[in-house]
């Protein structure tokens, strides 16, 4: 599992991008949980490094977000975050990456 590796956070408001977290976990652990001494980095909305998943989720999948979860009459949540998790083979070219869902998480302001 490359969840050892960290997972994306990526951070929305409405349908727009605004900032993107490597959550990488403690050497040796698994959660990338703020407190477990997991390393925080922070990235810009455009950073290059992630283009292809920023641009497939924006473009192809984040308008299946909400019918997917059974709620296709309601509009993306205001203040909302995606975790990314890498499950290509380690050496898969990044544009043939895939990426998971880890989860959704959505704030009520």
């Amino acid at each position: 599992p490359r969840i050892v590796e960290g997972e994306l956070r990526y951070n929305l408001v409405g349908p727009a991008l605004v900032g993107i977290i490597h959550k990488k976990p403690k050497d040796g652990g698994i959660s990338a949980v703020g407190g477990t001494g997991s390393v925080y980095t922070f990235y810009g909305p455009d950073e290059p490094k992630f283009s292809n998943l920023t641009t497939n989720f924006l473009t192809k999948d984040i308008d299946k977000v909400m019918p997917s979860l059974g709620l296709g009459d309601q509009p993306l949540p205001l203040w909302w975050t995606t975790d990314f998790i890498l499950a290509s083979p380690v050496g898969t070219p990044v544009e043939e990456e895939k990426w998971i869902v880890g989860e959704f998480n959505c704030s009520c302001v």
